[in-house]
């Protein structure tokens, strides 16, 4: 729920550019159950310095409704990235140092700065008392209400026989890649799948989809199926979602994989390939270093580093999904579900006792 009462506002959640960390962030909100406030920020050229340079300051960043940085100040503040740790401590030191401070993802700065991370696998956060690692960006569940596919799509699917196979197809998202072969790969899981279990496919792009990629994609499919290209039309995405039977996903996203998963339907993983550059080869091979050998000079210079927020692991999707294939996320058996769920309520048990410290 939000306020327009500063001073009845016991959150704030600071919003950034990205759109997968301010829908987590209001994800959260929502799901505590107490007034909260939302403050847009807009970052200039310094956002790209590290936090510890930074400091507590207003150099980087701006709110674009300004009136809204006033006291009372807000008993926690929900953010996520980089660029939007110097706004939070700002408004940590504006209240007395009494503001606490969540963070999601990673932030890129000491970890002893944050009251609480809530992270996944695939950022490699090392553990610490206030760090939460979870097998699962933080998501609701899809709503029980029928979602109505969209008319326009209404003929195609009387044509389409069942069993439905949905399949989700991300893209480019360093260091994953779908170009033309990882293409063909897809068509030839999405065809022995069809094949195998009946009915037919519909084949939905995203805006990250090269164009080069869906049209190999289309041409490689042999089984009865539909591609919907981004844009064409009236996205029927969230109504297929509800009825597909089946899902095959591609690796490149976190969040597509969740909002898989959190269907309760059987979800088929596809591997993009990798094509990672020199940082993230650098950056990937010291912390496995430093896994090998916790004790030595290299792990230690690598925790100390993190510590200070210079370094921090580059994304890696892969350990999110050998954390997930651990749990048993794609056996078909529920068992994510019931994950997702105690994960959920664990996060939100820890942001309320922030709220609620004297």
């Amino acid at each position: 729920m939000t306020s327009s009462d500063s001073g009845a506002v016991p959150v704030w959640v600071l919003l950034g550019a990205r759109h997968g960390d301010n829908q987590q962030l209001l994800a959260i909100a929502d799901a505590l159950g107490v007034p909260y406030r939302t403050v847009p920020l807009r970052f200039n050229t310094a956002a790209g310095l590290p936090p510890v340079l930074l400091g507590a300051s207003r150099l980087s960043w701006r709110s674009e409704d300004a009136a809204v940085l006033q006291p009372p100040w807000p008993r926690v503040v929900l953010a996520a990235g980089r660029k939007s740790v110097p706004a939070a401590r700002w408004i940590r030191q504006r209240s007395g140092g009494r503001t606490q401070l969540v963070h999601v993802n990673r932030p890129w700065a000491p970890l002893s700065w944050f009251d609480l991370i809530v992270t996944t696998p695939q950022y490699a956060v090392p553990k610490r008392v206030n760090v939460l690692s979870h097998r699962l960006p933080f998501m609701q569940p899809p709503s029980a209400s029928e979602v109505l596919l969209p008319s326009a799509w209404q003929a195609q699917a009387a044509r389409m026989p069942r069993p439905w196979t949905l399949v989700m197809v991300g893209g480019d998202s360093r260091p994953f890649v779908l170009d033309d072969a990882a293409a063909v790969g897809l068509a030839r899981l999405v065809n022995a799948q069809v094949r195998a279990q009946g009915g037919s496919a519909w084949v939905l792009g995203s805006p990250r989809t090269p164009a080069a990629a869906i049209d190999v994609l289309a041409q490689c499919l042999d089984v009865p199926a539909h591609v919907v290209r981004w844009g064409e039309g009236e996205n029927p995405y969230a109504a297929l979602r509800q009825r597909a039977d089946r899902i095959i996903v591609t690796t490149d996203s976190a969040s597509m994989l969740t909002e898989a998963l959190l269907t309760g339907r059987p979800v088929a993983p596809f591997a993009l390939p990798r094509q990672p550059d020199w940082r993230w080869r650098l950056a990937t091979a010291w912390r496995a270093a430093a896994a090998r050998r916790p004790g030595s000079l290299v792990a230690r210079s690598f925790d100390a580093l993190q510590d200070l927020g210079l370094l921090s692991s580059l994304r890696d999707l892969g350990l999110l999904h050998a954390a997930l294939d651990a749990a048993g996320a794609f056996d078909g058996g529920g068992q994510v579900l019931a994950l997702a769920r105690q994960e959920r309520e664990a996060t939100l048990a820890r942001i309320h006792a922030l709220i609620d410290r004297p």
